[in-house]
């Protein structure tokens, strides 16, 4: 269950995915509470109330009957982006999150895979590869290390949204533990309240920082991952152009796609990157 994009579909928000999960787990049995209580228990959390009980009860509905849900969520009617709508749209996350040099980047590689897939593959089957390409880099380029996560608590819809939530006046304390505190035997996360915003701002100004010597998070062993992931995932999909035929068309979307595996955070998300590696090998074997 994509619990975000549901989420995102449903509330135009990602926070209620978990109450969608949550949903998700008692209707299939899994919770040995009624859910009675589990309703109960929002209310008594007193915080979005009606768009908790709504994603609880959304996430069952997922469950009862998925199609039904896929419809109301994902209407029909609803015209898909283009290829050059999906580039241009993370093309101005990713100079938002680097600068326009690395935005540009990724569209020139991008773009030069679309090129190929469908010369190779005819335009059909061409472009959803280059679709599939498109939306898997910027996912590896954009991943959330603590200058990113910095820049989404600064925000001006994140920071709306909790104004809408909780009131302009609301006090706001953020837990932190970063990876690098970790590694360096910090057990408990940091909790920052005021200064919170004069942290991240600086955090925000010192992303030029990343994946230089002087990025102090990059350090971590999951960072290491991350940025060696671009490019192991720009040579997989490079060899699979090469063997791509019309007939091997639909294994070579499958491994342009194979990024939406690579979920979480620290010993989860390596996990996944282990289970993304051992996929690209079997589908390189099928082509």
């Amino acid at each position: 269950m994509d619990a975000h994009a549901l989420s995102e579909a449903l509330f135009g928000d990602h926070m209620p995915a978990n109450l969608l999960l949550l949903g998700a787990a008692y209707q299939k049995g899994c919770l040995p509470v009624s859910a009675a209580s589990i309703e109960q228990a929002i209310r008594l959390n007193r915080a979005s109330v009606e768009q908790n009980l709504a994603a609880f009860r959304w996430g069952r509905a997922a469950v009862h009957d998925p199609e039904a849900v896929r419809r109301a969520a994902l209407p029909e009617t609803a015209r898909p982006k283009t290829f050059d709508e999906v580039v241009a749209d993370r093309v101005a996350d990713l100079t938002g999150y680097q600068n326009a040099t690395y935005a540009r980047t990724y569209e020139d590689d991008v773009r030069r895979v679309a090129a190929r897939a469908v010369e190779r593959a005819g335009e059909q089957a061409g472009t959803a590869i280059a679709l599939a390409y498109a939306r898997g880099l910027h996912k590896l380029m954009a991943y959330k290390d603590e200058y990113e996560v910095a820049r989404l608590h600064l925000d001006p819809a994140e920071v709306a949204r909790r104004e809408r939530e909780f009131g302009a006046d609301a006090k706001v304390t953020v837990l932190l533990h970063p990876p690098v505190l970790r590694a360096m035997g910090m057990k408990r996360k940091i909790k920052v309240g005021r200064s919170a915003g004069v942290l991240f701002r600086g955090l925000r100004a010192a992303r030029v920082l990343r994946g230089t010597a002087f990025d102090i998070f990059g350090k971590a062993e999951v960072r290491r991952v991350e940025r060696a992931l671009i490019g192991e995932y720009r040579g997989l999909v490079r060899t699979a152009l090469d063997r791509l035929t019309p007939e091997t068309a639909t294994v070579v979307e499958e491994i342009a796609g194979l990024p939406d595996l690579i979920r979480g955070y620290e010993d989860i998300k390596l996990a996944r990157v282990a289970e993304f590696r051992e996929r690209a090998h079997k589908a390189l074997d099928n082509l």
